[in-house]
């Protein structure tokens, strides 16, 4: 899945810093976790505690991190008499088979009420009927809670191939991209047995950081002031399929309380110090950018106070360069890595 700062081209960097500095551990947390990318990496060699303030993040890490077996879905495919994600893509598919609203295809492509283009109308057709199928099975208990997130999370998975966005999902594209005339198609996660009781969490990261403990400790907060929630907002609403009061040209929906602080200029030094502070971890690996809008010499600076300094380490990955326009200077970007020791 395309998304903003995925640490998918630093895992094995990561996993150096681990390797050099880290003797031995049995958990690993990765506390801002998006895609979760990061803890589906490490499940093959730690138990793995997961948590983003994202919903949608939530089901993927449900689906990859908790889930260790791909789910058998037998009072399903008994009912159905046939696969599962087989019924919900093929099955034909219109407006007048909906018991209940079909929310996406009503807010988020072109009909007579609504000029969103995020989707084609089949699509976002295909989108809710596959949406209230899920939700309609695990009501009636035909579906266990593994096997509700397990397709839950193809769902949300399959959305950006059809979805006509550039990037995110903060504009819809003013002509239809190729990607969105494609059939839609729910993508099944790749799953890792590491026979171990993995757990995701919801929570802001703050609040959630005085409630556990462990080996590593993973901190891989926003970058900038852009907030990922309305970057993310439709997969935040389809993962929720809360019928939301929305607004604007966007349809975006209401994100004030899961609005992250590590965004916010005023506020990101504090909260950092304080998440640092609180850590019941002895090893913490922090990634962050030489463009964020906390500075290094803060990081350094927070993870010394409250660390052993003579364990302390940077190392700077540069992951690609970019120029501003001509005559202008070239400029290298680095993702940093921070690691330290808590006594």
């Amino acid at each position: 899945m395309r998304f903003i700062g995925s640490k998918v081209l630093l895992l094995t960097e990561i996993e150096k810093v681990i390797k050099e500095n880290v003797q031995s551990a049995q958990l690993f947390c990765d506390l801002f976790s998006g895609t979760s990318v990061v803890g589906r990496y490490f499940k093959k060699d730690y138990k793995i505690i997961s948590n983003d303030l994202l919903y949608f993040s939530y089901v993927l890490q449900k689906a990859s991190i908790e889930v260790n077996k791909k789910p058998l879905y037998d009072k399903l495919q008994n009912l159905l008499d046939m696969n599962p994600f087989e019924y919900l893509v093929n099955t034909e598919v219109s407006i007048d088979c909906f018991e209940e609203t079909p929310f996406i295809y009503q807010n988020y492509s072109p009909n007579e009420d609504c000029d969103r283009q995020y989707f084609t109308n089949e699509n976002a057709l295909r989108i809710d009927f596959i949406r209230q199928s899920i939700e309609k099975w695990k009501n009636e208990e035909i579906i266990n809670e593994q096997e509700y997130f397990y397709l839950l999370a193809a769902l949300i998975e399959g959305i950006p191939f059809v979805s006509n966005i550039a990037g995110t999902y903060g504009a819809f594209l003013k002509h239809w991209d190729k990607r969105a005339f494609k059939k839609f198609e729910l993508i099944q996660i790749d799953l890792y047995d590491n026979n171990k009781n993995n757990i995701s969490f919801n929570k802001d990261s703050n609040q959630l950081i005085k409630e556990i403990s462990g080996d590593i400790l993973y901190i891989d907060p926003p970058y900038n002031q852009r907030q990922y929630a309305p970057n993310y907002h439709i997969l935040e609403t389809i993962a929720r399929y809360d019928n939301p009061q929305i607004r604007g040209k966007t349809g975006l929906r209401p994100y004030d309380d899961i609005k992250s602080k590590y965004c916010v200029k005023r506020e990101v030094l504090k909260n950092f110090q304080e998440l640092i502070h609180c850590a019941n971890f002895k090893h913490i690996i922090v990634s962050y950018s030489t463009e964020g809008i906390m500075n290094m010499e803060d990081i350094e600076k927070t993870l010394n106070e409250y660390g052993n300094p003579n364990t302390y380490k940077l190392y700077k990955i540069p992951y690609r360069r970019y120029k501003h326009r001509p005559g202008k200077v070239e400029h290298d970007l680095h993702e940093l890595l921070f690691y330290i020791q808590k006594d």
